[in-house]
């Protein structure tokens, strides 16, 4: 038994890993000097069967939270396999004789690492961990857009459309049963499809008479807010039905463009952004309808925003400054925003445009799409908290999670 799951794991750490992700197996782990690292993190000291011990460097190091470190870690994490689908994780904290021992299940041996390594934040930080998060995303390595879905870290992407055309903003539905996307698939006007990730079928979700885009699920499923491009040069929200077949409910219409309509947590109010003139910006509104209330988020250009459902202060969005795309976060309670710069764990500023942010369930990580040049795409985890020295010196950490092209992730939390 132990031989069969050594090669089980062989075989995880190799020819089960997607063209897509950035592979740990077999590369030399990076681990930093604790006079290197920034105060608010917490270093950690990841042991155990190599091949875990790897994923879960690769986890705790998107997290903003954690520095991994050799020894003297004010927590040591033992990683170490039960079964072919169950990993056991030791924590153990500096000065104490308690160890805590939490085994997860997954579906294979990485997936239960991951839950594992989410136990592991939730007993040492008090927050939630997002490391069982699954994607939906864009690419097109095949030479046409399709919709993938994977695990977080893109260990096992795989294509669930062939429609070689086109494809925008796929979003999940809250029990990752469907997935809402938009397509030039069926005519040269942008209409909105949905998928059905258990039968693979696709259907037309909206197709009326001029652009139809942007649809996403409300929290508990039962309604999908969209934009209708009228051809009388009017655009409007609207309401629908999960499947679509019932006639949509208008909410607001003007002529002025709209996109991005995403629900709060409770599902009572909506942001989406709206141009008055040439630049958008973000607005609230209620979902049932009545005036939109303009958020001031500092920035010419507000769009893409995400609503997040672990802090319902936050509203995560695409800002342009000084002449590049950036991550802002905007607190409703305080209505300031945030512009972030995002980093190496080293503390090198990473140049380029970061745009399309997804929510991470524990409300402080975001997927979002890096732009470095050119027509390069590539999904980064960013962390979206700052260390107390201010925006300068603010160690907001990303890391990239896709080798190859990839854009407009959704994010969809695992219980």
């Amino acid at each position: 038994m132990k031989h069969n799951f050594a090669l089980s794991l062989l075989i995880l750490a190799t020819a089960a890993t997607s063209a897509f992700a950035q592979k740990p197996g077999g590369q030399p782990v990076t681990v930093y000097d604790l006079d290197s690292l920034q105060k608010n993190t917490v270093p950690i000291v990841i042991a155990g069967d190599t091949q875990l011990a790897a994923y879960a460097h690769k986890a705790f190091e998107s997290h903003g939270r954690y520095s991994r470190v050799t020894s003297g870690g004010d927590f040591t994490l033992t990683f170490s396999p039960v079964s072919a689908t169950q990993v056991r994780v030791d924590i153990a904290k500096k000065g104490s004789p308690t160890i805590t021992t939490v085994t997860a299940g997954g579906a294979d041996a990485r997936d239960a690492l991951y839950r594992a390594a989410d136990a592991a934040v939730k007993n040492t930080s008090g927050t939630s961990g997002y490391f069982t998060s699954r994607l939906a995303f864009v690419s097109n390595n095949t030479g046409k857009d399709e919709i993938y879905v994977s695990d977080l870290f893109l260990n096992e992407a795989r294509a669930v459309t062939n429609q070689r055309a086109s494809i925008l903003m796929p979003r999940w539905s809250p029990d990752g049963s469907r997935i809402l996307y938009t397509s030039l698939f069926r005519s040269n006007s942008p209409d909105l499809f949905q998928l059905d990730l258990r039968s693979g079928r696709w259907t037309t979700y909206a197709d009326y008479k001029g652009t139809n885009m942007g649809a996403r699920y409300s929290p508990d499923g039962s309604r999908v807010v969209f934009v209708i491009g009228h051809t009388n040069d009017t655009h409007g929200l609207y309401i629908g039905t999960p499947d679509g077949r019932a006639k949509p409910r208008s909410i607001l219409n003007s002529p002025d463009a709209k996109s991005s309509p995403c629900f709060s947590p409770d599902g009572q109010r909506i942001v989406f952004a709206m141009a008055y003139g040439s630049s958008p910006q973000l607005y609230i509104m209620p979902a049932g309808g009545g005036t939109p209330e303009r958020i001031k988020t500092g920035a010419s250009y507000s769009a893409e925003p995400d609503w997040s459902q672990a802090n319902p202060n936050l509203i995560v969005f695409t800002a342009r400054r000084n002449g590049a795309f950036c991550i802002g976060v905007y607190d409703l309670s305080t209505k300031k925003t945030r512009f972030i710069t995002p980093k190496t764990s080293t503390g090198a500023v990473i140049r380029g445009d970061f745009l399309e942010p997804s929510w991470l369930p524990d409300g402080r990580h975001v997927v979002c799409t890096s732009r470095p040049s050119g027509d390069q795409r590539y999904l980064y985890i960013l962390d979206t908290v700052e260390s107390p020295d201010g925006e300068e010196k603010a160690h907001n950490r990303a890391t990239k999670i896709s080798a190859l092209r990839a854009e407009h992730a959704s994010v969809l939390p695992q219980p």
